[in-house]
């Protein structure tokens, strides 16, 4: 057999049968692994790769060989424009965020300033700057900042009025009636959409460019692109879509709108991913059945009706295409699981299941909730950066839901016991694109009865995200067959605290048997195109 053998010092295949929650499974020591055109070709002991009659064998030393890491729900743009823009994450003032915003006028030479991580529950005043201090802190430039959640937006009134959200809902107001700058529900959306519109092609393909590069560095071989009229726009979707076969990673892209005939048009097997149901806790949007702790006065929003989710599910699985929906709050998670068993009764169970329709986020689930999910075959996509994040006492979780509700977040040990299929991300630039800090956070988890053993944290953010793709029969293990879609990272991995690997660059990251992140004494002979293999 001709090709490339790895040997390391340790392998961790994913995918074996895992009994009980710290169980290391498919955990070996001193292994060989044969990688020839894009494809995993034999699993060996360390020993016996001469037998494997190997072109080159790398021995790549004391490393942990993984199956490559999944981030399947991020914003390939915004995390990218975050590297450059002013990034707002960690301010703990009204001064420091426009500090951040004058340094940002400073690098940049013209045009609309996009900030975003900004996130007032951490400030120790937590008030926001007015738009004209926005926008002196510019220089004049218009500006839009965006809460670290998405949901809420800051921005100067020019933005304001040119996108027409001074008129819509979510528009915030002071007492003297002027708006704030605060934007939230379709206010925010329509100025988000505005101010990314502003930005050329070339600054959004080069933010897409550098987000991939951090991802590979990190040890990602696929994202799954959570794009949609409400996030970003369909030029921006569509420039990342039509670049899919040049992309150093595999890419998967979900357009979050009820358009299906868009999604068909372009033979995308999914639609939704960030279809939002409701918004988010930070910015008192996500929809709830009683109203939040610290604003009695909201419940939060739902934004479709039954109706229309319910037509979506049948349209869709009757295509063979995956539903996925934004849900957070519990109100917006029992419209998903009211609206799928609506389309279970047209559609019938086996048809719906196979298509493995995914709520998004899931937070506020309910005691039956994992239940339910199981029940009707929905799959689950979460973030635990969000529980390190948001989490425990004082945190904002309690905060916005008071402590017993805030118990009950994040219930990710519920719905792997329950059979739930889980995939793990980073809603990066939610929190940040590095599996490793997601891993912690499962592991960790603010409540004991939800932390997730490591073996099965990192097989969330690795065979996880396939699942949740319908590709867990092509990739997503290290297998004899499968795709060479593989990273390793120092030491073994599954002997130390996740959390110490959060700033751990991968030693190498392969993607189809192509080498994009490490030394180019790994290159190989790459797969075909991911067309292919999907």
């Amino acid at each position: 057999m001709p090709g490339l053998a790895l040997v390391a010092a340790a392998a961790w295949s994913g995918g074996e049968r895992v009994h009980g929650p710290g169980a290391a499974a498919g955990h070996r020591c001193g292994v060989a692994v044969l990688v020839d055109r894009g494809s995993i070709v034999a699993v060996a002991p360390a020993a016996e790769v001469g037998s494997l009659g190997a072109d080159r064998v790398v021995d790549i030393g004391d490393v942990t060989l993984l199956p490559g890491f999944v981030d399947s729900h991020v914003h390939l743009t915004t995390t990218g424009l975050a590297l450059h823009g002013a990034n707002l994450r960690g301010a703990r003032s009204a001064p420091e965020l426009l500090d951040r915003v004058r340094a940002a006028a400073a690098r940049s030479g013209g045009g609309l300033i996009w900030g975003d991580g900004y996130d007032e529950t951490t400030f120790q005043v937590p008030e926001l700057p007015a738009p004209p201090a926005i926008a002196e802190a510019a220089g004049g430039r218009p500006v839009y900042l965006s809460r670290v959640d998405g949901h809420q937006g800051l921005a100067t009134l020019d933005v304001l009025a040119e996108a027409g959200a001074i008129l819509l809902p979510g528009c915030e107001r002071g007492a003297d009636g002027e708006p704030t700058g605060v934007v939230r529900d379709d206010a925010n959306h329509s100025a988000r959409r505005h101010a990314l519109g502003q930005l050329s092609n070339a600054t959004i393909v080069a933010a897409q460019e550098q987000a991939l590069a951090l991802a590979a560095r990190r040890g990602v071989v696929c994202v799954h692109e959570m794009g949609g009229p409400d996030i970003a726009s369909r030029r921006d979707f569509e420039l990342l879509l039509d670049r899919l076969e040049t992309l150093p990673l595999e890419v998967i892209c979900y357009w979050g709108a009820f358009d299906l005939d868009y999604v068909l048009e372009r033979k995308l097997p999914q639609v939704g991913g960030d279809l939002f149901l409701d918004g988010s806790l930070g910015s008192h949007t996500a929809a709830l059945s009683t109203p939040y702790e610290d604003r009695p006065e909201t419940r939060g929003s739902l934004y479709h009706e039954d109706a229309e989710l319910a037509d979506l599910y049948v349209r869709a699985t009757m295509a063979g295409v995956q539903v996925a929906v934004h849900a957070i709050g519990d109100r917006a998670i029992g419209q998903a699981l009211r609206c799928a068993r609506l389309a279970v009764r047209t559609v019938g169970h086996t048809a719906f299941t196979a298509c493995r329709h995914r709520i998004e986020h899931v937070e506020l689930l309910g005691s039956d909730g994992a239940d339910r999910m199981a029940d009707l075959g929905l799959a689950a996509g979460v973030q635990p950066a969000f529980d390190a994040a948001w989490g425990g006492p004082n945190g904002m979780y309690e905060h916005r839901l008071g402590s017993r509700r805030a118990k009950s977040m994040n219930p990710f040990a519920d719905l792997w016991r329950r059979g739930v299929p889980m995939g793990g991300s980073s809603d990066s630039n939610v929190t940040p694109l590095n599996p490793w800090h997601g891993v912690s956070a499962a592991v960790h988890h603010h409540r004991a009865p939800q932390r997730l053993g490591l073996p099965v944290a990192i097989e969330l953010f690795t065979l996880g995200g396939r699942i949740l793709a319908r590709q867990e029969r092509v990739t997503g293990r290290i297998r004899p067959g499968q795709r060479a879609d593989l990273t390793a990272f120092p030491g073994d991995v599954l002997a130390i605290d996740p959390g110490k690997l959060a700033q751990v660059d991968a030693v190498f990251t392969m993607v189809g048997g192509r080498v994009v992140h490490g030394p180019e004494e790994l290159a190989s002979d790459a797969a075909f195109s991911f067309g292919g293999w999907t």
